[in-house]
């Protein structure tokens, strides 16, 4: 069970938001960063998720978060985004679950109009003001199916773990051995999850108690190191055995520590700890007297493992653990190195779990960029409810700000700049920069084009925002040229700079593609590559129009099809000549004068 979209309008400060998911080519979930400033909706998109989840659980529980018939996240006319009469909210699950609300300034026989974009609309009362539909009761067995065999949790921003340090009867004294409840209809795993610990070290206790004294045993090896001369060895086969090595898994890349000798350390019967030791060096005392950013981790990857194995799957291996994961403020506590290093590494072990997170953490995401690569998961920015790149989070120059007064921070920074011998050329497009590298080779320019590393701004909207951000502390992070260079179909029509920062335009050509940087072909050279495949090019006939009684006659349109920008571009990279490419000298006369500037 995955979330698979979400749609939000006028929630809070969220005017209009739709996200689908996105699932890797072989169906696991991408993980899912939010980010914003406060306030900008990132624990309210997470409130509608973890309802659905809660509703899901209710739905199949006795035992549920929330009452039954109840609901997890308050429906008030607070929430409402000010100046406007209705908000909405649509969230849709893998499984089919279907969950719809919406909350109205008045109730509906005051209302002026109709929502018509809410299709339960007729079955608000007209002295309801609110309301909320799901077809959860209609797919209750394959709600019960999902839930018992994935886990589904929810980590709060308030959640806390008292110190182990604390005067007082904490956890490290008082272990118990697993006592959840089997009876029908109960399932002893909550959703929401505030300080879990406890829980997770009866369930340790519990494994390691299975694995040594029910899994184990004796067996009789030859010893090849000792004239063949037959020996005892401990070994323990069993399905605790099995999810206690997932864990040593974890623990060896939490202090990384990938290789030698695991073993569990588990303390005295009146002071009960678990410690643990690799090649006879004791690497934690206590595992559960660990620092509070530690703990914070163990609680999310323990948390989850435990909640896996009480489920009705087969775990036997970390790529086996399945469901979603949803953290308000996932590098709380955490330092700078577990936010870069560790947490995306610990995220990659579990392929099979869909990770919904919000951070206010550039070094996180820059840590998600370098482990799951750009394309690996995707970065909602709130409150618009777009889907962005790393480098375009808003924190950056937050952080900027506050970095730039450390004296050794500036040095360094300078020393890097200083030693750079590029240029930075931004481009709209990925093909922009393919386009570029072949047209140097063929026209002899590729000396001008090693001055600069070429970027994909991902369109004329970046382009823009890095324009305007050069007004602001952008300016004194630039140390060397930097240029934007807009396709021809851009509105501005002349060059501009501001000090380093050059703007420039693609020269725009009469020909039929008047579009993008392939307006630079020639008719010739676009009829070419038509004919080695048609659908390149989409061609709209001469017609026409007959408005009010004129008529107006419109010319043949021809354009890329955006299907087909990507295999276009290869098509020409791999075929195309210099007279194919001759226009792009143009660029390069360009390139030249901003280098000799």
């Amino acid at each position: 069970m995955y979330l698979q979209r979400i749609e939000l309008t006028n929630a809070g400060p969220i005017k209009k938001l739709n996200l689908t998911c996105r699932f890797s080519d072989d169906g696991d979930p991408l993980p899912i960063a939010i980010v914003g400033t406060n306030g900008s909706g990132k624990s309210n998109l997470l409130a509608h998720v973890v309802n659905g989840l809660i509703g899901a659980q209710a739905s199949i529980f006795d035992d549920a978060d929330v009452e039954q018939g109840k609901v997890y996240k308050l429906r008030s006319s607070t929430f409402i985004q000010h100046g406007k009469p209705y908000s909405m909210a649509g969230v849709e699950f893998t499984n089919g679950t279907k969950i719809a609300e919406i909350q109205l300034t008045s109730v509906k026989k005051d209302f002026k109009g109709k929502v018509e974009e809410y299709e339960k609309w007729e079955q608000i009362s007209p002295d309801e003001s609110s309301h909320y539909s799901s077809n959860l009761q209609q797919i209750k067995e394959e709600t019960r199916a999902d839930l018992n065999t994935t886990s589904n949790l929810y980590f709060p921003p308030n959640r806390f773990e008292e110190p182990a340090w604390l005067n007082e009867l904490n956890l490290k004294n008082r272990p118990l051995y697993n006592t959840d409840k089997k009876f029908q209809g109960i399932s002893n795993r909550p959703v929401v999850q505030y300080s879990p610990l406890k829980q997770i070290q009866d369930w340790l206790l519990d494994l390691i108690y299975d694995s040594h004294a029910i899994e184990g045993h004796k067996i009789i090896i030859p010893d090849l190191s000792n004239n063949g001369a037959l020996v005892e060895q401990q070994v323990r086969n069993g399905p605790a055995s099995d999810i206690l090595e997932q864990i040593e898994r974890f623990i060896r890349v939490l202090f990384e520590k990938p290789d030698g000798k695991f073993e569990w350390n588990v303390g005295s019967r009146n002071r009960r700890s678990i410690g643990v030791i690799i090649d006879d060096d004791v690497i934690i005392g206590n595992l559960f007297s660990l620092s509070t950013g530690q703990t914070a981790i163990l609680d999310l990857f323990l948390s989850l493992m435990r909640d896996f194995d009480i489920s009705n799957a087969e775990f036997r291996s970390l790529s086996d653990v399945k469901g979603m994961v949803v953290v308000d403020e996932i590098d709380l506590h955490l330092h700078s190195d577990y936010q870069h290093d560790l947490l995306p590494q610990l995220m990659k072990l579990f392929p099979r779990v869909q990770f919904i997170i919000t951070t206010h953490s550039p070094l996180f995401l820059l840590g998600m960029k370098e482990t799951y690569g750009s394309d690996g998961f995707q970065l909602l920015n709130l409150p618009e409810g777009e889907e962005i790149d790393v480098e375009r989070f808003s924190e950056f120059e937050s952080a900027y700000k506050y970095l730039k007064d450390s004296a050794t921070f500036q040095d360094e920074i300078r020393k890097n700049l200083d030693e750079a011998v590029k240029f930075t050329l931004y481009v709209e497009g990925d093909t922009d920069i393919d386009y570029l590298n072949t047209a140097a080779n063929l026209l002899g320019k590729t000396e001008v084009l090693d001055r600069f590393e070429l970027i994909n701004a991902g369109g004329q909207s970046n382009l823009d925002k890095v324009w305007k951000a050069y007004n602001s502390k952008l300016a004194e992070a630039i140390r060397t040229k930097w240029v934007l260079l807009y396709d021809c179909d851009t509105q501005k029509s002349h060059a501009s700079n501001k000090n380093i920062l050059f703007r420039r335009v693609v020269p725009q050509q009469n020909h039929k593609i008047n579009k993008g940087i392939e307006n630079l072909f020639s008719d010739n050279t676009i009829m070419k590559a038509r004919k080695s495949k048609p659908e390149f090019i989409d061609i709209v006939g001469k017609h026409t129009i007959v408005d009010r009684g004129n008529e107006t006659t419109v010319p043949e349109k021809w354009s890329i099809n955006v299907n087909e920008k990507r295999n276009l571009c290869d098509w020409f990279c791999e075929n195309g000549d210099v007279d194919d490419f001759k226009n792009f000298l143009a660029v390069f006369d360009m390139l030249e004068e901003i280098v000799q500037a």
